[in-house]
C-alpha cells in the first residue's frame, strides 16, 4: 500500500513574491506609528515631567512693581505665572513629523526658537522636550516604545497576509 501527499505551494508562491510589497506597507505603517509616539511623547513633556528627557531648570521669577490706585501702596507681583515654555502653546503645537524616503520618518517642530529651547544657550539652559539624551540618542523608554511598535506592526501586517492563505 503507497501513501501519498501532494502539497500544493502555488498560493504560497504567490504570497512570498509579494513579500517585498507586504514588507514595504509594513515598513511605512511601522515609520507612521513611530513618528506619532515621538511626536505624542515630545507633546506630553511640556506638562508632565516624567516624559522629559532630563528636568528642567527652574524659570528665574520675574516681579512688576504694581502701585493700588485706591490706596497708593505698591507692591511686586509676579509676571511669570504661566507653566515653563507653555506661554502660547505654540511651541508644543509646532511639532510634527513626516515621511522622509522609504524608510524614515523626521519629527521636529519648526519654531525658530525650538533648539534654543531643546539644547539650551549661554543665557538659557536647556528644557529638552524631545525625547533625546545629552548625546542625540533617543532614551531608553522611548527606544523600546519604538521597538514594540515596530514589531507589532509588523507582526499584524504579516498575520494579514498569512490570512489570506
Amino acid at each position: 500500500m503507497n501513501i501519498s501527499i501532494k502539497v500544493d505551494t502555488s498560493q504560497l508562491d504567490r504570497m512570498l513574491a509579494d513579500f517585498p510589497a507586504t514588507l514595504a506597507v509594513a515598513q511605512q505603517s511601522a515609520l507612521l506609528s513611530i513618528g506619532a509616539e515621538i511626536k505624542s511623547q515630545a507633546e506630553r513633556a511640556f506638562r508632565h515631567p516624567q516624559y522629559r528627557p532630563s528636568p528642567w531648570a527652574p524659570r528665574k521669577e520675574t516681579y512688576k512693581h504694581v502701585v493700588n490706585k485706591r490706596t497708593g501702596k505698591g507692591k511686586f507681583k509676579r509676571t511669570d505665572t504661566w507653566p515653563l515654555l507653555i506661554k502660547s502653546g505654540k511651541l508644543r503645537q509646532s511639532i510634527a513629523f513626516k515621511l522622509d524616503g522609504k524608510d524614515a520618518v523626521v519629527v521636529g517642530s519648526d519654531a525658530k526658537y525650538a533648539p534654543f529651547h531643546q539644547f539650551g544657550t549661554k543665557h538659557m539652559p536647556a528644557r529638552p522636550f524631545f525625547p533625546l539624551d545629552k548625546y542625540g540618542d533617543l532614551t531608553p523608554r522611548v527606544k523600546q516604545k519604538i521597538i514594540r511598535i515596530a514589531e507589532n506592526t509588523m507582526a499584524e501586517e504579516f498575520r494579514r497576509t498569512l490570512g489570506k492563505l
